[in-house]
This record gives C-alpha cells, structure tokens and sequence, in this order.
C-alpha cells in the first residue's frame, strides 16, 4: 500500500470511529459602529466635485480582529479615474466589523460594503455683511504676503483624485477654459477673508497675531459665486470629461462578468 492510501485508510478509520458528524454552527460578521458620513462629503475628489458627478465604490475588506478594517481592495468603482475607489477605502476604515464566529470561535473573514457618493450641495451664498473698504485694503495686503500659488499647485487642486493619465488630457482644457489669472486671484480671496474677519482681526493678521480659524463652510461662503462665464467654462468642461470618459454610475450588480 502507498503511503498516500495508508494516509487516506487512518483518515476514513478515524472518521468511522468519530461518528457522525454535527453541523457547525456559525454566525456572520456584523458591524459593530458604521463608517462616518461625513466622510463622503469631506473625502469627495476634487474635480469630481468640480464636475458635480456622483461616484460608487464597492469595497472588500479582509478582517481577523473587531475593530477598523484596513486591509481592503475596490472591487468595484463607477465612474473609474475619478478617485471614488480611494476614497471609499479611507471612509470604510473608520467604521469597526465585529468578527463572525463558528462553534463559538472568532472566524477571520471578508465582508463588502458599498459606498455612496452623492453630489455635494450648492454651497450657501454669503448671507453676512459685506467688508468695508478698510477691512478689503487689509485683506489685500494680506494675501499678497502670502506665498503664491504656482499653476502646478492650481492644478494639483482642481484635478485631485483624477487619474494620472487622464491628467495629460484635462490639464489643457483647464488651462484653456478656466485660465489661471493672479489679479482675479488676489481680488477672490481678499474679498473672501475680508467677509470672514473683522477689521481687528485683519490688523493682528497683519501684526503677526493668530486668529481663529474658520470652518470649511465658512471659507466655502464667503467665496464669490462662479461668473456666467465661469458656469460656461465649467458645462463645456464636463461635456467634454462625460463625453470622452463617460460620468454614468453603474452598480456592482450591473457590470457583466
């Protein structure tokens, strides 16, 4: 008799002599605290946002402890190159799995979640005060001692969480449709801080004084809204992105194969 058979021969004798085998019994993993919301409106890629496109990303998660999951693959994202994936990594890593059991012991296992990504709201118009004339001379004086902004760092900011080959195609539609210019620069985000501090606040600012900083909603109120032809600039934009890319969500269930 070969060892394989000898092997295979203790194997079913052992098992005849055990007796019948029971079921196990198992419970699945379950979540024990779900990701934070506010991710998705925090983490939401730049120029997906800039596009206004909606995103779904469906992740796998391998877990062999309660607690956050981290070692985690896309499995699925729609539409693809616009960061929805990496994103939803980062968000289903703040929720914590409790871990499934099989006759009453942990079992290391997968689960998979899908994450949403609906469209940021419009952000409020100001509804404060206009700055007067002083605190805007303050302002100004203010961001032209700031260190400038290159094109490069624009650009890096419009484009996050776009794939790096698709950039070499966009970065010129940006730089043709919505060109960077200091003067309207400088005047955008004078008058965005002057609406955020006061006259006091500007002058210690300017004296090398801290002062509390403002919250993302504010900062995003007090910008100016987009110019007619800035909402121009960025329908022509998206056409052309949609229209070469496509923008379409498609579900997990949806994609063949």
């Amino acid at each position: 008799m070969t060892r394989k058979l000898c092997v295979l021969a203790c194997l079913l004798t052992a098992l005849a002599a055990a007796g019948p085998v029971s079921a196990q019994e198992r419970t699945d993993p379950y979540w024990l605290a779900p990701a934070e919301e506010e991710l998705a409106s925090r983490l939401y890629p730049g120029f997906a946002a800039l596009l206004q496109t909606p995103g779904l990303a469906r992740v796998k998660c391998w877990v062999e402890t309660d607690g956050h999951p981290y070692l985690c693959d896309v499995v699925h994202e729609s539409p693809r190159g616009l960061g929805f994936g990496s994103a939803a990594r980062v968000i289903v890593a703040s929720a914590q799995v409790g871990l499934g059991q099989v006759d009453g012991r942990p079992a290391p296992t997968s689960v998979e979640t899908n994450i949403r990504f609906r469209v940021p709201e419009v952000e409020r118009g100001w509804d404060g005060p206009e700055p007067t004339g002083v605190q805007l001379s303050l302002a100004r004086e203010i961001v032209e001692s700031m260190p400038d902004w290159s094109p490069r760092d624009r650009m890096e900011a419009m484009m996050d969480g776009l794939d790096f080959d698709r950039r070499a195609v966009v970065g010129p539609w940006i730089d043709e449709l919505l060109p960077m210019d200091r003067e309207t620069d400088l005047r955008i985000a004078a008058l965005q801080m002057a609406r955020l501090y006061s006259e006091a606040e500007l002058r210690r600012v300017l004296a090398g004084e801290r002062v509390d900083d403002r919250s993302p909603e504010a900062l995003a109120a007090a910008c100016p809204e987009l110019t007619p032809g800035e909402e121009l600039a960025m329908e022509e934009l998206r056409r052309r992105y949609c229209g070469r890319y496509g923008c379409e969500v498609i579900g997990p269930d949806s994609v063949p194969g």
